[in-house]
């Protein structure tokens, strides 16, 4: 069987992952970048959110902004930081925590993930202010990126197959089966069909 070489690790079929590296280096910059990637989706969320939300943005005092021409800083700031605020609180728990497992465990693998899926799922969940809900966040986003991180992050059981299927290239001339062939004899007006 065909195999593709890109420096990836082994799924639980024995299978290498094509487009899933696992992040090395020091705790600290690991950290630092899942919160810095983490900032900027949750910017993106925040002004999407501020832009198409039909709902009028309103100041700490109560005052609806219906003129957006006139419209203060302070409430759309809070708008777009409060996601940004959030995912990137998410990431770093998750980065960190799964570092930290790793450096105990000494072991790369799912279980990591599972550890830090729940500590992400647990910042998620803090922000209901209710302990059953953080708990159950904590859990299901833990088991959904252990899951994640078990199975490889590939959907496609065979990527050969799939990129000669996506970009594999036909000959130059096409060749026609015998009874094609045969068929075009027998009716020369069509045979340029």
């Amino acid at each position: 069987k065909p195999t593709m070489t890109g420096g990836g690790r082994i799924n639980w079929a024995g299978e290498e992952h094509f487009a899933y590296s696992r992040p090395s280096g020091p705790c600290l910059e690991r950290t630092f970048n899942a919160i810095m990637t983490g900032a900027a989706a949750g910017t993106f969320f925040g002004t999407a959110q501020a832009a198409w939300t039909p709902d009028p943005i309103t100041t700490a005092a109560g005052k609806t902004l219906t003129d957006t021409s006139k419209s203060e800083f302070r409430p759309i700031l809070r708008t777009v930081a409060r996601p940004a605020l959030l995912f990137s609180a998410a990431a770093g728990a998750f980065s960190s925590t799964e570092c930290l497992a790793e450096s105990f465990r000494g072991k790369g693998d799912a279980w990591n993930s599972l550890i830090g899926g729940m500590a992400a799922g647990a910042v998620i969940g803090a922000t209901t202010r209710r302990a059953d809900i953080m708990t159950s966040a904590a859990f299901a986003m833990g088991l959904f990126i252990f899951a994640l991180d078990y199975t490889g992050a590939d959907t496609v059981r065979d990527p050969v197959a799939l990129h000669h299927k996506r970009f594999g290239v036909l000959p130059e001339k096409h060749v026609e089966s015998e009874a094609v062939a045969r068929m075009k004899e027998a009716y020369p007006q069509h045979e340029s069909l």
